[in-house]
């Protein structure tokens, strides 16, 4: 297949696109490139028993209030982001229905919860900002919170009526199946460099070099220095994580995370498995067990562990092809990556084998450096 303006080398270990990463964004862009009639091989990826638990959250927006995102980046661009999420949300839940089986898909909102009055007063300003613009949801104030659930301490929060939730690891699995069925090809082990210019693409692997007419740099954990011009738009992740029980007889929803970009949660089988979402701090575990006090669960039980990964400066995916190169990513999800990851495998497709890049402008990774460190 030849990719516009991008010479295909054809060698022994080759392919139309090379698939740089691991994770949904990986495996949800192979397998899109190769629906479209591209040879896909898939470099760095580990056996998916191999991955982390990872959060299946699939969030509309960036897990901060839509006030706050507006005001950051201007009303229509954060307009542009949460209707991002919504085509997402359809192509996961298309997804699902093909898979026809239970990927733990539960399309029941998720809540933002704010910790400070401060957030709380975004919280309940975002709910009209985001009815005006179509995005359906609820604001609870402290007593309308307590009523339903065991949280107290809490001023507020907002319920995102069209987010949902997944079984990560589970439908990560049922992708892998898939594209070892349609014939994507896999090499796993550490990628040392990709080298991308304007007559091909080459990435160099312990065993070789794969050759291919376009590169995409796709993944929910760290992407290292394969791509030094992002690094000015990547923070290390809060690698903090933990599975904790929930106390007995304790009612909370099942899809949280704070107004402050730091924290989430998703439930299931009668625990939480929390998990640090912002940049790295001095002390990413401290905000874990801080949090994990604030509510019934059962520390002493808890099992604690890292996971490593990427933010953007400005808490938003990057994704989209670089310019004069036949080169694309999707990194900077931390540890939401299901809010995105199913859009974004479809900017990049179009980006690598029509030559348009759809994403939206506040996502592209042409965007400028931020200098706020907010996630």
């Amino acid at each position: 297949m030849r990719l516009p303006g991008f010479l295909r080398r054809q060698t022994p270990l080759g392919a139309d696109v090379a698939v740089v990463g691991s994770g949904l964004p990986a495996l949800a862009a192979a397998l899109e490139l190769s629906r479209r009639g591209a040879s896909v091989v898939v470099l760095g990826a580990g056996p998916a028993e191999e991955r982390p638990l990872g959060l299946g959250l699939a969030l509309l927006g960036p897990g901060r209030p839509y006030a706050q995102v507006a005001r950051e980046i201007g009303r229509s661009e954060a307009r542009l982001v949460w209707a991002a999420g919504c085509e997402n949300h359809l192509r996961l839940r298309a997804l699902v229905g093909e898979a026809r089986r239970d990927c733990g898909y539960a399309p029941r909102g998720s809540f933002l919860l704010a910790r400070e009055r401060a957030e709380a007063a975004l919280l309940a300003e975002s709910e009209d900002m985001l009815r005006d613009d179509g995005f359906p949801g609820e604001f609870l104030d402290h007593y309308m919170l307590e009523t339903r659930f065991d949280l107290s301490g809490f001023p507020g929060a907002y319920w995102a009526a069209e987010d949902a939730e997944i079984d990560g690891p589970f439908l990560l699995g049922v992708l892998g199946e898939w594209a070892r069925a349609a014939g994507i090809g896999f090499e796993p082990g550490p990628v040392l460099a990709v080298l991308a210019e304007a007559s091909g693409a080459r990435v160099e692997i312990e065993d070789g070099t794969v050759r291919a007419g376009a590169v995409l740099v796709a993944t929910d954990g760290p992407m290292g220095d394969l791509v030094p011009e992002l690094r000015p738009l990547l923070r290390p992740a809060a690698p903090a994580r933990m599975r904790a029980p929930l106390l007995a007889g304790a009612s909370l929803p099942a899809a949280v995370r704070t107004a402050d970009g730091r924290v989430a949660w998703q439930g299931g089988e009668g625990s939480l498995l929390l998990a640090a979402t912002g940049a790295s701090e001095a002390a990413p575990e401290e905000v874990l067990e801080d949090f994990a006090t604030r509510i019934p669960v059962d520390k002493a039980s808890a099992l604690r562990w890292d996971e490593p990964g990427e933010v953007s400066a400005d808490g938003l995916p990057i994704v989209g092809r670089l310019p004069g190169r036949p080169l694309a990513v999707a990194c900077g999800f931390g540890a939401l990556s299901p809010g995105l990851a199913f859009a974004a495998a479809r900017w990049m497709a179009d980006a690598v084998l029509s030559g348009s890049d759809p994403t939206p402008d506040p996502l592209r990774a042409t965007r400028p450096p931020s200098g706020a460190a907010s996630v």
